[in-house]
């Protein structure tokens, strides 16, 4: 059997939680990074950047409470981000969102030879644990921090700091920017995961935690969250329940969501440069209708929101109430728990 990906903690709720920018421990980024263990120090400045602070605790804490099935890192993000794509996309002149890959600019610097294949592995091997674990589950929940004056990618780039909310609910849709490529070509552009009775009653458990639930600083259309690749999965998976796609297109779709959003081939075929083929028929038709000037679309995806009966949630804590980690951690189990009797 192969080796864990990810730590997992199990439990019988049918939802999952993942904290995937939780603090790891530095020792596992020993054999992928030149001059280990003399430049420690070093390594650990830049890993510890790019944590998400507090993130472990309030997934621990949510995690025992609901004795719901989680998974948190192994690896640190600077190494391995699963909120990206392995690679960043070659249109990315247009979104620089879009740009960066699942390792940082300075991890790919500072690799051993021969690292770089055995992190795809360990990427994508992760990508199938969630994938695997997500099956049977009902919802899909990530728990970030972010940072109270800014992302670092705002610091590097000299932006302005700007304090953000104490806490938000990050409604990202999957890969569905202006600048569609691949799998996105095929959602609706405003696709949402998240619940607006699950977003209400989730203000009220933070209020009572004496967090306040404020606007999110990203935009609805990006490319962060992994619960983007669920929700896709499960939108191919319904389209085919109602006959908009064939199964087999549908299995390969959902498939896809998980391994790779920017597939070539469908880009291909949704583009109309090569015919619809296999287990790719139904997907040139759907991406027109998804790329229809109306609200064709849209509509669509309202009516999967209502029947697939699945969401995400994809919730952020402030970085400097960490120390408060736990109680936030406890009101997102609240949340979920009262969320799910009310289904």
């Amino acid at each position: 059997m192969a080796a864990p990906y990810l730590q997992q903690r199990k439990g019988s709720f049918p939802v999952l939680l993942v904290a995937p920018h939780a603090t790891v421990d530095l020792e596992p980024v020993g054999p992928f990074i030149k001059g280990w263990p003399h430049n420690k120090l070093e390594v650990a400045e830049e890993m510890n950047e790019w944590h998400d602070e507090g993130s472990g605790e309030a997934f621990e804490a949510a995690c025992r409470t609901l004795a719901a099935p989680g998974y948190r890192p192994l690896l640190p993000r600077g190494l391995m981000d699963l909120n990206r794509g392995w690679k960043g996309r070659e249109q990315a002149s247009t979104e620089t969102l879009f740009s960066k890959g699942a390792i940082s600019a300075w991890g790919l610097q500072h690799l051993q030879q021969g690292a770089l294949e055995s992190l795809e592995q360990r990427y994508r091997g992760a990508l199938e644990e969630l994938r695997q674990a997500s099956k049977e589950v009902r919802g899909f929940v990530e728990m970030h921090s972010f940072g109270d004056l800014g992302s670092t990618y705002d610091r590097q780039n000299g932006g302005r700091p700007l304090r953000r909310s104490e806490a938000a609910v990050v409604l990202s849709t999957p890969w569905a920017t202006q600048f569609p490529v691949g799998l996105a070509r095929l959602l609706p552009g405003d696709l949402r995961g998240t619940p607006k009775k699950l977003e209400r009653i989730l203000d009220l458990e933070l209020e009572e935690k004496g967090f306040r639930l404020g606007p999110s600083p990203y935009p609805i259309q990006g490319p962060w969250a992994i619960s983007t690749r669920f929700l896709a999965a499960r939108w191919f998976q319904w389209l085919a329940q109602k006959g908009h796609l064939p199964a087999e297109t549908s299995e390969h779709l959902s498939m896809l969501a998980w391994v790779n959003e920017q597939d070539a081939e469908a880009e291909a075929v949704a583009t109309g440069q090569v015919p619809e083929h296999g287990k790719l028929r139904g997907v040139r038709d759907l991406a027109v209708k998804m790329g229809e000037w109306s609200h064709s679309a849209s509509n669509l995806g309202e009516v999967f929101q209502q029947e697939a009966r699945c969401f995400t949630l994809v919730v952020e804590m402030r970085c400097d109430l960490a120390p408060r980690a736990e109680s936030f951690g406890l009101a997102v189990a609240a949340a979920l728990h009262k969320y799910s009797a009310e289904q």
